[in-house]
């Protein structure tokens, strides 16, 4: 596969400066774009840094996740030796083509990823911003976070702490799909629907990325906006030149400035050329076989902890109990009995019960023993007063007739 980009970037209609960055390096395969923060120059100071540093942090063969972890330490380093750009940051959301036509994506922020393939276009990214925790949260909408005031509060970004976590997702690629990288200033201003729809309709991926940015600013252009628009195709078979002395220009279409090779330098022997190249292909799989693996286990190992970590109660054989886990359990993980209780079905009114059905999940065991002592306190004062009080009734004594005179 080869990767075809078309690119553009803009301050928009409110801000003066443009804190927003890319790079497009087609003879490394790298596709990146950084969406400054700070105030004055900082923002631009930050993404700028931080681009320099994944550029050349991937040119030395390093894999994205570790070459944005660089980018970070570049701009935790820069602002570290100037007062006045500290507490810079910026986003970064960087692909890299790696071997068997699989696009790696290594993300920090709320700039985002896209894929378009037969017309569909799906987000790749999941923002790091503090709205799209509170939509995975269920206390807004997708539609409420669109227009959410602190839909800018972002989460996560490269600069604010060493060891920043960097999301890493895999595409694999198919001939004729298009890839989308793009700062918070097109996503905030166009809706997702209307994105697609200039993708769908502008063939020129140049043409696509000038149209989005145009979109941007007609719907107010509040924000800076950066665009590229990254076509799949298939390769002729020459595939991109990768030289180690390529242009070290951080944004540009990947030309290089390097030396050509000595004429007479003598040919590789081609037993050695094939081990090389055999060499090189396993090391290219691992690259992006390892990250995956690592993605995958760290994944499972959520789930898990996510699914023992709960502690949820219900009627079971007809007594109140509690359960350690996820009711119906979740991938595997099923729940475990941690204590059936003396509580019988049968002790409780139909408002205790339904406190027992709406009241299923607990964060600790100790908030499910205070519930269930709340409940036996209950279940206790329910049946003192409801027990049925037996009366005798006396009856009268006898009347006598006063005696007679």
């Amino acid at each position: 596969m080869k990767l075809v980009a078309g690119k553009q970037t803009d301050p928009g209609r409110v801000r003066d400066g443009n804190e927003d960055g890319f790079v497009v390096r087609d003879d490394l395969g790298l596709f990146a774009v950084a969406d400054g923060m700070g105030g004055h120059v900082a923002g631009e100071v930050a993404s700028a840094t931080a681009l320099e540093a994944l550029r050349a942090a991937v040119l030395s063969g390093v894999p994205i996740r570790e070459a944005i972890t660089r980018a970070n330490d570049a701009v935790i380093e820069r602002a570290g030796d100037d007062d006045s750009l500290r507490g810079m940051g910026t986003t970064m959301t960087a692909g890299t083509l790696a071997a068997g036509d699989t696009f790696l994506v290594g993300h920090v922020g709320d700039s985002r990823a896209y894929l378009m393939r037969d017309g569909e276009l799906a987000q790749v990214t999941e923002d790091h911003s503090l709205v799209e925790e509170m939509v995975r949260g269920g206390d807004l909408t997708p539609e409420q976070a669109e227009v959410h005031p602190q839909r800018s509060v972002i989460t996560r970004a490269l600069g604010i702490e060493p060891g920043v976590e960097v999301d890493v997702y895999t595409v694999e690629l198919h001939e004729g799909d298009r890839l989308l990288l793009c700062s918070d200033g097109l996503t905030g201003m166009v809706r997702t629907d209307d994105i697609a729809g200039i993708l769908q309709r502008e063939p020129d991926p140049q043409k696509a990325a000038n149209q989005l940015v145009e979109a941007a600013n007609a719907a107010g252009g509040e924000d800076n906006i950066t665009v590229l628009v990254i076509d799949v195709i298939a390769d002729d078979g020459a595939g991109p030149a990768r030289r180690a002395a390529a242009a070290d220009d951080g944004e540009g279409d990947g030309e290089g400035d390097g030396e050509a090779e000595e004429p007479d330098e003598a040919p590789e022997p081609r037993g050695e050329r094939r081990r090389f190249t055999a060499i090189r292909r396993v090391g290219r799989v691992l690259l992006w076989v390892l990250p995956v693996v690592l993605v995958i286990a760290l994944a499972f190992g959520a789930v898990g902890w996510y699914a023992r970590r709960t502690y949820f109660v219900e009627i079971d054989r007809g007594r109140v109990t509690v359960f350690k886990g996820v009711p119906g359990g979740l991938l595997g993980w099923d729940p475990t009995l941690e204590e059936r209780t003396d509580i019988s079905s049968a002790d409780l009114n139909e408002a205790q019960r339904g406190r027992v059905e709406r009241d299923t999940r607990f964060s600790s065991r100790d908030d499910v023993d205070a519930f269930i002592a709340n409940l036996e306190e209950e279940v206790a004062a329910t049946t003192t007063t409801t027990t049925t009080t037996t009366t005798t009734t006396v009856p009268p004594p006898p009347v006598v007739p006063p005696a007679a005179p």
